[in-house]
């Protein structure tokens, strides 16, 4: 990381720039404003009386900065109206060195955290965008995910913990200890994901499906059965991804999917085009699969 450190006092802006390098920080000091060299700094350590108003100018023009105020007392100038413009933090003279690596450690660390979140947010609305999952969701848990695919399921229960602001604990009935499962009940604001339903054998998926009932729990199968719960949400139909998993669909089934993933995308003519038929044929494949016309958005 690149530290530049904004102090007129020589002797402790360089004592300063010693201590961080110590622990593999780089530094760059300037005794005023006027001495800033632009470049790409990761963390600003400003004194509050050498740069006065000047936070603002340097918040303005490194915005992805850790800024950090360097004050000698505490009060509205120093911390109150910094921080209303685009300050991060302050530190109060004289300072331990290791409480000011704390500091920048937990801003650079929440800054990481916060680009890795969006990052996922950003990834999931995707992937919810392709698969076009129903609105409003109609179960709260306990209900069974149906689908053709794990990857559909698994997007709808991410984004039903996502917007109910709930985590999951994850499990898998692939394992044979799926009887342990319910043993401990989850924490406020947690439910259990389960999936693989489809691997159980129909006497344990039964008994299973008994013990869900009791419970907060979202399972998944990826089966085409009909599954014997009172809440089931069925999204076979949005799962417009075609993953073959190593099996060859049908004509019948190929038509479906590519119909249901696309028809959003392309005015009917044009869809039709593509797949080979007549628009009124399209209408007429449309009404057989049971799939219901989405406005057309955007790629």
């Amino acid at each position: 990381m690149k530290v530049l450190i904004i102090e007129n006092e020589i002797y402790l802006a360089q004592s300063i720039a010693n201590k961080l390098s110590d622990s593999r920080l780089e530094c760059v000091i300037a005794h005023s404003l006027k001495e800033v060299q632009k470049d790409n700094y990761d963390v600003i350590l400003a004194s509050f009386g050498t740069i006065n108003e000047g936070y603002t100018e340097l918040s303005k023009a490194y915005p992805q900065a850790i800024i950090i105020l360097m004050i000698a007392y505490i009060n509205d100038d120093t911390v109150i109206k910094p921080l209303r413009n685009g300050v991060t933090d302050y530190i109060v003279k004289p300072f331990i060195v290791d409480e000011l690596i704390r500091k920048i450690t937990h801003y650079k660390t929440y800054r990481e955290v916060n680009e890795e979140i969006k990052f996922y947010r950003s990834y999931f609305s995707f992937i919810e965008r392709e698969l076009g999952t129903p609105e409003p969701f109609l179960y709260n848990p306990p209900f069974v995910i149906k689908t053709n695919t794990q990857r559909a399921a698994d997007i709808y229960a991410m984004r039903y913990a996502r917007e109910k602001h709930i985590h999951f604990q994850f499990y898998s009935l692939k394992e044979d200890t799926w009887k342990s499962i319910f043993r401990v009940p989850p924490k406020k604001n947690e439910i259990y994901y389960i999936t693989n339903l489809e691997e159980l054998k129909k006497s344990d998926r039964k008994d299973f499906l008994e013990m869900a009932l009791k419970h907060n729990v979202i399972v998944s199968i990826v089966s085409s059965e009909k599954v014997a719960f009172p809440q089931v949400i069925d999204i076979s139909r949005q799962s417009n991804s075609v993953e073959l998993s190593g099996e060859i669909l049908s004509v019948k089934e190929y038509e479906k999917i590519i119909i249901t993933k696309y028809e959003s995308r392309y005015p009917d003519i044009e869809l039709a085009k593509k797949l080979g038929m007549s628009r009124k044929s399209l209408w007429e494949k449309r009404k057989k699969y049971g799939i219901i016309r989405k406005n057309k958005t955007n790629p």
